[in-house]
């Protein structure tokens, strides 16, 4: 007969800020950990509801909580995209800078010249 495995609060509520977080899915800490995924939803319900904050004094310490971690994950979305933005910009810049080499009929005779 299987052992019944027993999770404190401070466990769940990490479990449950990891996927809040986006650090990882529900599916991938229920495989390693060995947790059934209905479970780790039951325990996000309760996260929401503040059941795990039970000796606080303000219950809407879970919702603050998922909150936060929430912007958080998109403020490191939001710092990705911004390093790709500026990754393309410069980029173009080095682009435009190459097509300025080339030789046209309208900037020929800046060579002929031999100005540059």
């Amino acid at each position: 007969m299987r052992v019944r495995r027993t999770f404190d609060d401070e466990f769940k509520a990490k479990i449950v800020e990891t996927i809040a977080a986006g650090a990882a899915s529900q599916a991938e800490l229920s495989r390693q950990y060995g947790i059934s995924p209905v479970m780790i939803g039951r325990w996000k319900r309760e996260y929401l509801s503040g059941k795990f904050f039970e000796n606080a004094n303000n219950t809407d310490i879970a919702g603050i909580k998922i909150r936060m971690a929430e912007l958080e994950r998109l403020v490191g979305e939001l710092l990705l995209e911004n390093k790709m933005l500026k990754k393309a910009k410069e980029l173009d810049t080095i682009q435009k800078k190459d097509d300025s080499l080339i030789i046209t009929s309208s900037n020929a005779k800046l060579f002929k010249d031999g100005a540059r």
